[in-house]
């Protein structure tokens, strides 16, 4: 039995400040941030109207999901310095080495960098981690059941969702409650 946890999902990361930061998709059932990032001098920017913006960004996100229904699931398998560079132009195809970034296809307009990096840095979680231990019968039934990766994502409160038959997303909340996660893995499609 494997079980791959991406704990630090860094493209949804910055779409999650992106929206946060410049007023977003509002109306999408997506929690709200913990914490929540300082958005520093990130404004959206006037080069799009506020419509093209959110497009663009609902756009970015169903993408950046999309993604790891072709992710590689083999961790050894690593990206070679051209095709970093042919999948960080604007408007490529997904790779299923590397996650579908806002700034490949948007650059660094409109955000302050220092303030992503700084609440990024606050996502990374402390090792080590006892979660999965500490549920293991719910996460054998869970990887019975298909999950086979669970992305843990800066979301306030108890949050779970199955994503696809072998992706569950949970909020660093939820994983961190040992009740709440092995409550999470029970969540089936």
């Amino acid at each position: 039995m494997v079980i791959r946890v991406e704990d630090h999902p860094v493209a949804l990361n910055l779409l999650l400040f992106v929206r946060h930061s410049w007023s977003l998709a509002a109306d999408l059932d997506i929690p709200e941030l913990q914490p929540a990032p300082e958005r520093g001098s990130s404004a959206r920017p006037e080069s799009a109207s506020v419509a093209e913006w959110e497009y663009r960004w609902r756009t970015a996100w169903n993408r950046a999901w999309r993604w790891y229904d072709i992710k590689d699931a083999d961790p050894t398998h690593l990206p070679t310095p051209e095709i970093i560079r042919e999948v960080s132009r604007p408007g490529q195809d997904l790779h299923p080495l590397i996650p579908p970034l806002w700034t490949a296809d948007y650059g660094q307009e409109g955000l302050d960098w220092d303030a992503f990096s700084e609440w990024d840095q606050a996502l990374i979680p402390h090792f080590p981690s006892y979660a999965e231990r500490l549920c293991l019968p719910d996460l054998v039934d869970a990887w019975r059941s298909g999950m086979e990766n669970v992305i843990v994502l800066p979301y306030a409160g108890y949050f779970a969702q199955r994503v696809s038959r072998s992706y569950l997303a949970v909020s660093a909340v939820t994983r961190n409650a040992p009740e709440d996660y092995c409550r999470a893995l029970q969540v089936r499609m």
